[in-house]
């Protein structure tokens, strides 16, 4: 018998109580995700730097493959956008339509990138700029489990969605497209400009939904799959700055949302033990 293996059943409850009129409960499929097979497209025409491996000298890490083929990766990151989504209903409840933004990183967050991981996994590939240009302009991502039900989720409640992402700047027309053809909800997205920081995108993603939609919109929930994509703020929930390595004891699941990637972060500068 095939049993197919369902994710968020809590989370299509949750989406079908929040709907204008009944709809059937939303389930996230992480048999269909573990399983996919995915066609790896010819070399652009005069690419020099292409993010494919043409031939293969070995197999795809085990960060990478757990990333890609594992329940325990997508039940975690389904059970994340499931706490984030019930954080999202007490926020819409207490705060009117159109006044509270939710903050979230794109790659590994609501991107999925493991593809092109495994790529250069398999041709032993060291990082580079030009061949991750090459896969984003692919527009081949996909959706990370649970981040298209959520996204569309909180725009239903009347939250704002912000993409603040460390893709180039000069990239977001191609970003919004991969995200719009993930089903993935934004209300604005930003690029990198220069600093990898992301504390004054942050406020001027804010600025620009104030002027989009008009009133006070503030930000209040931070998701990413790094800690420096999420937010330190004061007791009136003013930004200060981005969290780092070091910001050991600030807690997650009540604004503050993480999704696990094991394939690359800024941990990876952290001293080996």
């Amino acid at each position: 018998m095939n049993v197919r293996i369902l994710a968020v059943a809590s989370l299509g409850a949750v989406l079908a109580g929040v709907q204008p009129a009944p709809a059937a409960p939303l389930s996230y499929d992480c048999e269909s995700h573990m399983t996919r097979i995915e066609q790896v497209p010819a070399v652009a025409a005069g690419d020099s730097d292409p993010w494919q491996c043409p031939v293969p000298t070995a197999k795809a890490s085990s960060a990478t493959h757990w990333q890609r083929n594992a329940l325990e990766y997508c039940r975690i990151a389904v059970n994340v956008y499931d706490g984030a989504l019930r954080a999202a209903q007490r926020l819409a409840a207490t705060h009117r339509r159109h006044r509270w933004i939710v903050i979230m990183d794109a790659d590994e967050t609501v991107l999925d990138n493991s593809l092109f991981e495994r790529e250069g996994d398999m041709c032993q590939k060291k990082y580079s700029d030009a061949e991750w240009e090459s896969w984003v302009k692919a527009d081949m991502a996909r959706d990370v489990p649970g981040a298209a039900a959520f996204t569309q989720a909180v725009h239903r409640l009347g939250g704002l969605i912000a993409i603040v992402t460390n893709r180039s700047a000069a990239d977001d027309v191609v970003t919004r497209h991969t995200l719009s053809l993930n089903n993935i909800w934004f209300d604005y997205e930003i690029g990198k400009a220069d600093t990898s920081d992301k504390t004054e995108r942050w406020l001027g993603a804010v600025a620009a939904l104030r002027l989009k939609f008009g009133g006070h919109p503030k930000a209040v929930m931070w998701v990413g799959d790094q800690v420096s994509d999420l937010a330190i703020v004061d007791r009136k929930g003013t930004i200060l700055r981005a969290m780092s390595q070091k910001d050991t004891a600030e807690p997650l699941g009540t604004f503050r949302f993480l999704l696990p990637n094991s394939m690359y972060g800024n941990w990876q500068a952290n001293p080996a033990q």
